[in-house]
C-alpha cells in the first residue's frame, strides 16, 4: 500500500495536483480521473499539497 502511495503521490507532483485533463495525474496513471479520486480518498492523500 506504501508503494502505491508513492506511486499516486509523485504522479500527482509531477502534474502539480491536477488530477484531470491531458497533463492530469490520471492520464500519467493510466485510469480515469473518478478513479483516481476514490484513489486519493482509500490511500488518505490530502487533498492541497503540503
Amino acid at each position: 500500500m506504501d508503494a502505491e502511495r508513492d506511486h499516486v503521490l509523485r504522479a500527482l507532483r509531477k502534474s502539480n495536483w491536477i488530477l484531470g485533463g491531458p497533463d492530469g495525474a490520471a492520464v500519467r496513471l493510466g485510469m480515469k480521473r473518478t478513479t483516481l479520486a476514490y484513489r486519493i480518498r482509500k490511500l488518505k492523500i490530502p487533498c492541497r499539497p503540503q
